[in-house]
């Protein structure tokens, strides 16, 4: 009988690491093809958003970040989790309001993998930010809202279009994604919603960074 059981054991432990090699390397196949090798992604595959391809990795070590205290950022500010930046200049107008609704509307959507979603609002000034950050804290209590001060290596001039609502960076600090001004009406917020929540809860399934 001793004998038997000690053949099983080791048999039983195969199969064990043989599944989860076939529950976890289709997901890391996945998560290599996407980011790394973007030639092989399906033809097929459709996204809400416009997407950078291939992903730019931004330069947040060459730009000049600061909170609404004026103290200056590091650049992990902007990595170690997935963020919808918002760009505005010396005010938040009505644009810019929904933009700030449908990003904290979509993270709260995510349930518990929110806490991978950041949302920020980037402005021209220290006063624009600590003013803003004041006036939106009780609406948007997990909103950063920070200023961007350098010269050649703004936000503003490095991500296009120019008119977009919402852009999305990857935890590495790659601008994946972006999306046209967000649509005043019901059925055009409900379709925006469905879409921007479609693909991050994608990116979030293809990869576990963040």
């Amino acid at each position: 009988m001793n004998a038997v059981s000690d053949q099983g054991a080791p048999r039983g432990r195969v199969q064990l690491v043989l599944l989860a090699l076939l529950f976890f390397v289709p997901l890391l196949v996945s998560y290599i093809l996407y980011f790394w090798f973007p030639e092989y992604r399906p033809s097929g595959t459709t996204n809400y958003g416009q997407l950078v391809d291939p992903a730019q990795s931004l330069p947040l070590n060459k730009m000049s970040l600061k909170n609404a205290q004026g103290e200056t950022l590091e650049d992990v500010t902007l990595l170690g989790r997935w963020t919808y930046l918002i760009l505005a200049d010396d005010q938040c107008d009505e644009v810019c309001m929904r933009s700030l609704i449908m990003s904290r509307q979509v993270r709260l959507a995510l349930n518990e993998k929110r806490s991978r979603v950041q949302h920020v609002l980037v402005v021209n000034s220290v006063e624009v930010a600590k003013n803003l950050s004041d006036q939106l804290a009780a609406e948007h209590p997990q909103l950063l809202v920070i200023a961007d001060l350098g010269e050649d290596q703004r936000l503003d001039q490095i991500l296009k279009p120019d008119d977009a609502s919402l852009y999305l960076i990857d935890p590495h600090g790659n601008w994946l994604m972006a999306y046209p001004p967000l649509v005043d009406t019901p059925e055009g917020t409900l379709a925006d919603f469905k879409g921007i929540r479609k693909d991050i809860k994608k990116l979030l399934r293809l990869s576990q960074i963040g």
